[in-house]
């Protein structure tokens, strides 16, 4: 690469140093072949499993109602096979240098884009919704598995690049003109600053988009379901690596007395 009048380049040492930059520059970046097709087939059969049961715990007219048809929320609660996602060695070191080592998982979201159909994901939104200011370091990434092809005739996630950087979300004008559409191959990974703006696309083909989106997050950020929690109460409860344990957010419950708060710090 030829250059004039730079005395600072940067040079990434490998494929993890790239997504980095990627990241902090434009707000995301593509893994390619993260899974194996048969592998991201069988995660499919088992999404749908986990939706079907969901919805008919609650009934599809009030998911309607709620807008939450086809989103099967916290699929690894109800299938541990859905913990492969997030303790991905690809995804913990991304997200390790992104937000720092102290992180939880505040969610897993299971996204079903159905031909033909208007999904409550289409609209545009950051998924730390509401908040509209920047910061200088990410307080939370996301890594959104795509379980089938992302194109664009099945609606691929659009992308408004920088705008993790930007307070406010921008005219229709610039969104039209800088809006852009990430292809991505079945068993890709799309990491993104979780304060980009994006939306999914409309699927104009015949055959359902899937994808699975876990999300990390400092510490101080609640989880969108108390995980931790789940995982405490006796039908619930397993044994956890420290990793795993640290992930699900079993070292950052928030104690429920004095004497459990200074009692947790003594064990530190």
């Amino acid at each position: 690469m030829k250059t004039y009048g730079i005395t600072i380049h940067k040079i990434n040492e490998g494929e993890v140093d790239f997504h980095i930059e990627n990241l902090k520059i434009k707000g995301f970046s593509i893994a390619q072949k993260v899974l194996s097709e048969d592998n991201c087939d069988s995660l499919i059969i088992q999404l749908e499993n986990v939706y079907q049961g969901q919805e008919q715990r609650i009934g599809e007219e009030m998911l309607s109602k709620i807008n939450e048809l086809n989103i099967a929320r916290m699929p690894f609660m109800e299938n541990s096979v859905f913990f492969d996602l997030f303790l991905n060695d690809l995804v913990v070191e991304i997200t390790e240098k992104i937000i720092g080592k102290a992180f939880q998982l505040h969610l897993q979201n299971g996204i079903i884009n159905k031909p033909q159909k208007d999904h409550h994901q289409s609209s545009w939104h950051r998924d730390l919704p509401y908040q509209e200011w920047v910061i200088s370091k990410p307080l939370a990434v996301n890594a959104f598995y795509c379980l089938s092809d992302f194109t664009a005739n099945n609606g691929a996630t659009y992308v408004l690049p920088y705008s993790h950087r930007s307070d406010n979300f921008p005219s229709s004008e610039f969104v039209k003109e800088n809006e852009i559409q990430l292809i991505a191959p079945k068993g890709a990974i799309i990491f993104f600053d979780s304060m980009l703006y994006h939306r999914a696309g409309i699927n104009s083909s015949e055959k359902v988009r899937y994808g699975v989106n876990n999300m990390f997050v400092v510490p101080i950020i609640k989880q969108q379901i108390d995980i931790a929690t789940h995982f405490s109460q006796p039908e619930n409860k397993q044994t956890f690596d420290t990793k795993t344990a640290q992930i699900l957010g079993l070292n950052y419950q928030i104690p429920i007395s004095v004497d459990d708060f200074r009692n947790n710090r003594l064990k530190k």
